[in-house]
């Protein structure tokens, strides 16, 4: 995950016009539409991995506004090698979360060597009793999980504690991942604001010119299974570390799995056209 995972001082792009006791939800206007490229290359990986070499890229897309709600388009290609085989996995996800932040639609391909692996489909609904998932594909089925908030949720969530100089936030995550039948609970460690206007090993200087000047956060975001919780002795199944600014967007990447670890830069960043937010 992408945080959102995957799961970001910038001016808001949509301005709220309703008045006040409406439904639309505040926070969603701060995100910037953008279009982002992240180079990986792999930082380590454990003798037990197999992996000898790996590289891919993440190309990350925002849209939408507070008034109709936010999309995140999501591709994550890894070319890898090991002792005795060679391929490519390509995840390609879409998701959307309703400006009440109540519904969240997603859409998961898993593709091995250009092969459809796999495919998740379904709504998830925030409800007084929890978060309820229809799933369509790979089959209908419904599921019932503990209450949590959705990936575009947490991700503002994160930028709020930022801004208020908190160093820990703690919520539970549902983002539509592996069978889509789970919460998990995170943890987000921020760090103190800094201006990094050079770009960092392998970044393109061309790609982070819209940040320039804009302090970011550095955030570590873990993700722990929802039965054992971020404790002292929990290793987290996922953790990713990047530098984020108040619009949403990212650089420097980190993600971390049990027994490997990539590195993403920024190498292409595209600022969208607002939506225009008219409703009233």
């Amino acid at each position: 995950m992408f945080a959102q995972t995957i799961r970001v001082a910038g001016p808001a792009l949509c301005i709220l016009t309703a008045a006040a006791g409406s439904s639309i939800a505040a926070g969603f206007e701060i995100l910037a539409p953008h279009r982002a490229v992240y180079d990986l290359k792999l930082k380590e990986a454990s003798d037990r991995s197999g992996i000898q070499a790996m590289n891919g890229r993440i190309v990350y897309e925002v849209t939408g506004n507070a008034c109709d709600g936010m999309s995140v388009r999501y591709r994550f290609v890894t070319n890898i090698t090991s002792s005795d085989d060679s391929y490519q996995t390509d995840q390609q996800t879409a998701t959307f979360e309703s400006p009440d932040k109540r519904e969240f639609t997603f859409l998961t391909k898993s593709f091995l060597d250009t092969k459809l692996e796999s495919t998740i489909k379904g709504t998830a609904i925030r409800t007084t009793q929890g978060v309820k998932v229809e799933l369509t594909e790979p089959q209908q089925r419904q599921v019932d999980l503990p209450s949590a908030i959705f990936i575009s949720t947490h991700l503002i969530d994160v930028i709020e504690a930022a801004q208020r100089g908190e160093r820990l936030l703690r919520r539970d995550v549902f983002d539509g991942s592996d069978q889509a039948d789970e919460v998990v609970a995170s943890s987000a460690f921020i760090g103190d604001a800094k201006v990094a206007d050079e770009p960092f090993e392998g970044e393109d200087a061309e790609a982070i010119g819209p940040l320039k000047d804009q302090s970011g956060w550095p955030v570590t975001i873990s993700y722990f299974k929802k039965e054992v919780g971020p404790s002292a002795e929990a290793v987290p199944v996922y953790e990713a570390s990047f530098l984020l600014y108040a619009n949403g967007i990212s650089r420097d990447m980190t993600m971390r799995y049990p027994e490997y670890a990539l590195t993403g830069q920024l190498t292409s960043l595209e600022l969208l056209d607002p939506t225009p937010c008219d409703k009233q």
